[in-house]
Parts: structure tokens; C-alpha cells; sequence
């Protein structure tokens, strides 16, 4: 499901079946030599998109968890939405990022922080991009069905 005002009217009429959000984690900067956060974002929209077709009914797809590079207050500031979607019913709240600075942060959320690498795939020919995301797909399915039972 999407953060949209239709989908997230599903949500709440059917939030036994829906119990699963996932939050994107996106590092946000406009130095120049930053512009490989832009291509992290890309991978993570797609691969979201991805995850929303294959589990809808079952997940939603969050707006966008955004920092800035050496923010200080961003782990207080996503305790404070994880409080909120598990305060809202949500059993399962997971984190995708291509920041490698969370996996050090990896205990705060046990096995719900998954860090994938960046692979630009936004500039790959749509088969290899395929190819790539469904690698991606297996692993996040194998992932989830663990952890949902």
C-alpha cells in the first residue's frame, strides 16, 4: 500500500491483515561530492515500488525517513516514528537504507534495519534493472518470511 489518502484508508479498515510498514532512510546533502545520495534514493524508490506491488494488501510503503550527513538527533527522530506506527497498530516496522552508517546502529533495531548496497541501478537498460531488483526481491522475501512466520 502507498502513503496515499485512498491506500491509507485501506489500511486502517483493514489493519489485521496490513501490519507491516517499511521506511525508507535517506541521507540528504547537496555537496557535490554527495550526489551519490541522490542514486541511493533512486534504488530505494524503485525497489520500494517493487516491494508495494509484490506485498499489497500486506505492507505499506512510508514516506521517506530524510537526515542530513551527521545529524545528531536522527536515531531520536526515528524512535519517535517507530513509536508511532507501533503505537498505531503496525507489528512489523522495517527500515531500507543504502547508508552504511545505520548498519553500525543495527542493534537499536535488532532485524528490522535492512542496508542493501547502492547499485545505481536507475541508470542500468530496464532488463538488467529487472534482474537486479528481483535478486533483491528474493533476498527481502526470504527476510520477511522469517521474520512474519
Amino acid at each position: 500500500m502507498k502513503w496515499t489518502t485512498s491506500d491509507l484508508e485501506q489500511v486502517l479498515a483493514h489493519q489485521q491483515y496490513i501490519d507491516t510498514i517499511i521506511v525508507p532512510l535517506c541521507p540528504v546533502s547537496l555537496h557535490k561530492d554527495q550526489i551519490s545520495l541522490a542514486e541511493q534514493r533512486e534504488d530505494l524508490i524503485i525497489l520500494t515500488s517493487e516491494i508495494e506491488r509484490t506485498y499489497k494488501g500486506r505492507v505499506v510503503i512510508a514516506p521517506e525517513f530524510t537526515y542530513l550527513l551527521g545529524e545528531n538527533n536522527k536515531l531520536d527522530r526515528l524512535n519517535e516514528w517507530h513509536q508511532e506506527f507501533i503505537q498505531s497498530g503496525m507489528k512489523h516496522v522495517f527500515y531500507l537504507t543504502c547508508d552504511y552508517d545505520w548498519k553500525q546502529l543495527n542493534a537499536e533495531f535488532n532485524e528490522t534495519l535492512i542496508w542493501l548496497p547502492a547499485l545505481n541501478i536507475n541508470n542500468l537498460d530496464e532488463t538488467t534493472q529487472r534482474v537486479i531488483v528481483d535478486k533483491q526481491l528474493t533476498h527481502l522475501n526470504a527476510l520477511f518470511s522469517k521474520i512474519w512466520g
